[in-house]
């Protein structure tokens, strides 16, 4: 094959080429603006989703010293009350009296994969922003009930609490945190966190720590991950990454992020081992396909087979 149709082989599977929302959904009754006041007036920008009825969901930590919760409907200005929180998973449900929202639609389970192409709809500095991208990570928590979403639809502060949605306007997370770098490390809740919660009668944790602000056990290793990659430092990712795989040899990002250090430290044949054993576990991770779509240019052969580590 030519190098001019092999690029444009490239091209075209690139998996951040968007192609137009199956229907463009108005975003002013998906998403709300959210201002939480506190006690000496000083105010926190955030955004909140609706779920159905009165019941919105945010996250706890917009709300965490909030006296006074506003909640901008269109043109109007609503005062939120407290509900259930969960502050370990960030996620926070208010009652908004008055509000008749739509029962949400919510991306059915099993759905939310790696290679999904998503919105993600906030209101950063106050102001209504949609940013498109994919899913590119799923990783572990110390929770049951779904994986954090990493994605490369950027957002930025004002727009925690949102929603991340899918092709249809399915609900498919909450958005929540990114790194300082920005790129393709933004992070959102899982939908099943917002189901689990929505119809528990108490809330499992009243703490004030989240586990992406004070990592635990199995949160550490993706989060550092993806903080030490954000900053293109692979030799430390390599080694981490060699800690990770060690404990949890069944977890495709735990190898993903081997590969990105293999491959940014120049070592390319190791870098499509680690790829190739992450397709093994998980034959759907779009992200390890194009990564070895790459390598194989790259090395000018195909890479077909599995290899070994």
């Amino acid at each position: 094959m030519k190098v001019g149709q092999r690029i444009l082989q490239l091209f075209c599977l690139l998996p951040w080429a968007m192609v137009a929302f199956a229907h463009a959904p108005d975003w002013t009754t998906r998403v709300y603006k959210l201002v939480a006041t506190s006690v000496d007036g000083t105010t926190e920008l955030g955004s909140a989703v609706p779920l159905e009825g009165e019941r919105l969901v945010t996250n706890c930590h917009v709300l965490r010293r909030a006296a006074r919760i506003e909640v901008h409907v269109g043109v109007t200005i609503r005062l939120a009350q407290a509900d259930l929180r969960d502050a370990y998973r960030d996620m926070c449900f208010l009652t908004l009296p008055g509000l008749q929202a739509a029962p949400m639609p919510m991306i059915d389970v099993g759905e939310t994969r790696v290679g999904l192409e998503v919105m993600a709809a906030g209101y950063p500095a106050g102001e209504l922003a949609i940013g498109k991208g994919r899913i590119v990570g799923l990783h572990s928590c110390e929770c049951d009930g779904g994986k954090i979403i990493q994605t490369s639809a950027a957002f930025d502060r004002g727009a925690s609490g949102g929603g991340l949605f899918d092709r249809q306007g399915r609900l498919v997370g909450i958005l929540t945190f990114k790194a300082k770098s920005g790129g393709n490390f933004h992070f959102a809740l899982p939908v099943g966190w917002v189901r689990q919660l929505a119809v528990a009668k108490n809330a499992p944790g009243t703490g004030e720590a989240s586990f992406w602000e004070h990592p635990g056990r199995e949160s550490g290793y993706f989060l550092a991950a993806c903080d030490l990659g954000a900053q293109e430092k692979w030799r430390p990712l390599s080694s981490l990454a060699d800690e990770w795989t060690g404990q949890e040899p069944n977890n495709p990002e735990a190898w993903m992020a081997l590969g990105r250090a293999r491959r940014g430290l120049g070592q390319a044949e190791t870098a499509v081992q680690a790829f190739q054993r992450a397709l093994i576990l998980d034959s759907t991770h779009a992200e390890a396909t194009w990564a070895l779509r790459e390598l194989e240019f790259e090395l000018g052969r195909s890479l077909t087979g599995p290899g070994e580590l």
